[in-house]
């Protein structure tokens, strides 16, 4: 029942990103991973959720992009529940989930599963709704086409921050964008695309969207702590204070 629950949102999500504005959307979405080209790549990508065509994917220089879905797709590269992720542990180079959050509720989400699978050093990159715009009432009341008839779970980009740095990871870019409202009509849409530049100056209400990066920090093992009670004949004592700060840093 869970799992039909989780298709049943994830295969409209990928209607909507095919859609007039859905497509708009992904062209944002697109826009703002741009920013980091030189620094998203790998060996392996991992999408959860197949999202259309997922125009930001091909620009992105990773050797293998996978996308995971939960309901049968020739475009899904494995179809699994996404809260429970088939791979081993520290296997993937970067995570991208868009909308996941809105998907599942925000104490039962793939959180976890995407730290089991990320790499150390890796990147996580979460697109969702901004609760406090449209975009976040039309998810909240079910008339977001996104989800279908669905009503889709809202979490600040703050919550999220918390919930991140408690496993370890560290922010490394936040960003709000898209202006339009969630309107259906096509002509309406383009009619409207002019606030998504004049919205960043004198638009009175909230982005519709945010990005927010995060990147997996690796701990220091006890083990690799030097005993400083027994400072070693050979090392200066301004040099054993310099990677005794390092090490804490």
């Amino acid at each position: 029942m869970v799992l039909d629950d989780e298709a049943t949102k994830y295969r409209a999500l990928d209607a909507w990103f095919k859609t007039p504005h859905g497509s708009r959307v992904a062209r944002a979405f697109s826009v703002e991973l741009q920013k980091f080209g030189d620094v998203f790549k790998g060996d392996r990508l991992l999408q959860l959720g197949v999202c259309g065509d997922s125009p930001w994917l091909d620009p992105m220089a990773f050797r293998y992009k996978w996308r995971l879905s939960p309901y049968e797709t020739p475009k899904a590269s494995l179809v699994t529940s996404l809260n429970y992720l088939p791979l081993d542990k520290n296997s993937v180079d970067c995570v991208i989930a868009p909308l996941m959050l809105e998907a599942f509720s925000f104490h039962k989400n793939p959180i976890d599963d995407i730290d089991r699978v990320l790499k150390s050093m890796g990147y996580v990159v979460f697109f969702g709704v901004n609760p406090w715009s449209f975009w976040g009432a039309a998810v909240k009341w079910g008339r977001a086409s996104c989800f279908g008839s669905s009503r889709g779970a809202l979490a600040t980009s703050l919550s999220l921050k918390h919930a991140m740095t408690e496993r370890g990871y560290q922010q490394c870019a936040l960003s709000s964008f898209y202006y339009i409202p969630p309107v259906t009509n096509y002509y309406l849409v383009r009619g409207l695309e002019f606030l998504n530049v004049m919205g960043k100056m004198i638009w009175p209400f909230p982005p519709g969207f945010y990005c927010l990066v995060f990147q997996k920090k690796q701990l220091c093992p006890s083990s690799w702590l030097l005993d400083l009670s027994k400072e070693p004949s050979f090392l200066l004592r301004g040099s054993l204070q310099a990677s005794h700060r390092a090490i804490r840093e």
